[in-house]
């Protein structure tokens, strides 16, 4: 038989029946599969597949406090905290769970902590598509930063070429590698993904 052992590290509110209930469904269809839910941490207890932690009243959190920094650890929000969510989402490898979706997979979380791949719950996907995570964040080298801030303003490979005393050859070899890690093939791509991040930004 499968157990499957959960550690809840908050109070215990509505939020924590939603989710033992949810449990129970699961386990009620899955005959062999079992799961214990607990809040404190005993030295006889074995290690949790799964922290659940509820932010839903918390404006703001400090990522480094969590007990383990990965997928395993599910963070529950509401939907209207979208500043908390973005920096869930940005600073840490959390699993985010948005406890106003009705639609939500409880076997999807499972695996999710049991491949430690992080689970996002299909609001949290929507919302965070276009803001890179801890793990997207891209680095540019200073020369190809210069580069793209004069390619925000609008200004031609020429232009950028006199402003920067490089050839034209260099501000092309930065432009490509830009476009490189901003995963795009052309000037059109780049200029929309800019677009982009600077709304997600706001």
């Amino acid at each position: 038989m499968a157990l499957y052992n959960v550690l809840y590290l908050s109070h215990q509110t509505i939020w924590f029946n939603a989710i033992n209930h949810g449990f129970e469904q699961l386990a009620r269809t899955n005959p062999g599969w079992t799961y214990s839910v607990t809040t404190t941490a005993q030295e006889t207890q074995p290690t949790p597949n799964l922290y659940l932690l509820d932010l839903t009243e918390e404006k703001e959190v400090f990522v480094e406090s969590f007990p383990v920094p990965s997928p395993r650890m599910l963070v529950m929000v509401h939907a209207s905290q979208r500043r908390l969510i973005k920096q869930l989402f940005q600073q840490s490898r959390c699993s985010i769970l948005c406890v106003d979706e009705h639609f939500f997979n409880f076997r999807e979380i499972i695996e999710s902590s049991m491949r430690n791949k992080r689970f996002l719950s299909p609001f949290i996907r929507e919302i965070t598509t276009h803001v890179p995570s801890s793990e997207e964040i891209i680095v540019l080298t200073d020369a190809e930063s210069k580069v793209l801030d004069f390619i925000r303003e609008g200004k031609s490979g020429v232009e950028i070429s006199q402003a920067l005393f490089r050839s034209q050859k260099t501000i092309s070899s930065h432009k490509r590698n830009i476009m490189r890690k901003y995963g795009v093939r052309d000037d059109l791509g780049l200029k929309k993904k800019l677009l982009v991040l600077a709304e997600s930004a706001c």
